[in-house]
């Protein structure tokens, strides 16, 4: 594998990488080109991103997550997650394989909403939510007029 980074773009930021958002951009094109739908610019510019996120093979290595998990449509890919994870995870596992693909990330660290080891449970999720929500409405609804002669409380 290489130690290469990609390559940043114009304004600073960095390619998007091999993951779930890349992925469905490549099922949404392929769909597309099924559909007989023109999409000359949108073509080179996903293909071009996937190249760059998944390396040079992945239209083989695509095609044969596809089959190797019996998907017929590519929508099931849109429409359920755990197809496209296990196809995602199929795309990493050949990007390992191949030394000229980018390194896939780190699947050790994940997205949460809370640091390891809190589980706020249901309960707290719902108060900060109820607190959410009354303060959005404070925010945006209108409050009383102040009237001359009465006290503030407070």
């Amino acid at each position: 594998m290489t130690d290469q980074h990609p390559p940043t773009l114009p304004d600073g930021g960095q390619w998007p990488g091999p993951g779930p958002y890349t992925l469905r951009a490549v099922v949404e094109l392929d769909l597309a080109l099924e559909a007989d739908v023109r999409v000359d610019a949108a073509y080179a510019v996903v293909t071009d991103l996937a190249e760059r996120a998944f390396g040079h093979g992945w239209q083989r290595w695509y095609g044969e997550a596809l089959e190797a998990e019996g998907v017929t449509d590519p929508r099931r890919v849109l429409d359920h997650d755990h197809v496209a994870e296990a196809v995602l995870a199929r795309l990493r596992h050949r990007m390992r394989e191949d030394e000229a693909a980018p390194d896939p990330p780190s699947e050790d660290l994940g997205w949460y909403a809370y640091p390891p080891g809190v589980h706020p449970g249901r309960a707290r999720f719902r108060r900060a939510v109820r607190r959410r929500e009354s303060a959005l409405a404070a925010a945006v609804a209108p409050r009383r007029p102040r009237v001359a002669g009465r006290r503030r409380r407070g």
